[in-house]
């Protein structure tokens, strides 16, 4: 009976030493964020942040318009994720100058819900839908009430990140009616090494009389959770801009593991 007992104390004492010598579990680092241009936004990830984090992304853009005249913008893109598939966001414009005039510009809340996570064969998927706000001044917005849903789909391959919209725009009229606009649009983050990369985004919209863009832009990764970038657009087709010069930032807060 002793020699039972002794036994058995002898075989815990040795699962708890070796328990005790086992190395703690290695938590992988966060993927670095990416970037979202937000101004213009012609792309928009299907990623969001972890449970708890925000994602804030700023933008700038001087725009050459078709008629010669020169409008500057500012956006700011705050996106919190409520639970593992839930997204919140709202896209601020503020301010807008054009020949001397600064004006507020619309503001446009939204929500994303994420319809599968990203695997060997299938990408990330996600769908978002938004309502734009009418709070530009005269002349800086139409003064009514869009809606927008949008696909997003998202694959890493090698260093490279692509993304995929598909958006269907509900424009408000005069006359009360909605005309639906359509913009697919095809983007990519190639990341050269750790911390510089370049962007590079294209679509199309129904729009006016329809036109697209080419957007171009370096980036460089500060820190793990903060990028800059900088960059150009080009439109082509029956456009109202012609080109633009891009420039922001993406950080993301996390909160603590």
């Amino acid at each position: 009976m002793k020699s039972r007992v002794l036994i058995s104390l002898l075989f815990t004492l040795f699962l708890r030493e070796s328990r005790a010598q086992e190395p703690a579990p290695v938590i992988p680092p966060p993927r670095p964020v990416g970037v979202k241009i937000t101004r213009p936004g012609v792309i928009s990830i299907a990623g969001t942040p972890p449970v708890g984090g925000t994602l804030v992304t700023y933008g700038y853009s001087l725009d050459e318009s078709a008629a010669g005249t020169r409008l500057q913008g500012m956006s700011t893109l705050f996106e919190h994720t409520l639970a593992p598939r839930w997204a919140v966001y709202i896209v601020t414009t503020t301010p807008f100058i054009r020949d001397g005039k600064v004006a507020l510009g619309d503001n446009c809340p939204g929500i994303k819900y994420r319809l599968a996570t990203e695997s060997a064969s299938r990408p990330l998927l996600a769908v978002s839908f938004g309502l734009k706000v009418p709070t530009a001044g005269d002349g800086f917005g139409t003064g009514r009430y869009d809606y927008k849903l949008n696909w997003h789909a998202d694959k890493g391959i090698g260093r490279t990140r692509w993304t995929g919209n598909f958006a269907t725009l509900w424009a408000a009229q005069k006359n009360g009616t909605f005309m639906r606009q359509y913009t697919p649009a095809l983007g990519t983050l190639v990341r050269w090494n750790g911390r510089w990369g370049t962007v590079l985004q294209s679509y199309w919209t129904t729009a006016g009389k329809g036109y697209g863009g080419v957007i171009a832009a370096p980036m460089f990764q500060v820190k793990n959770s903060f990028n800059v970038f900088a960059g150009g657009m080009r439109n082509f087709g029956r456009y109202t801009t012609a080109y633009s010069v891009v420039a922001g930032f993406n950080y993301m807060h996390r909160p603590p593991r």
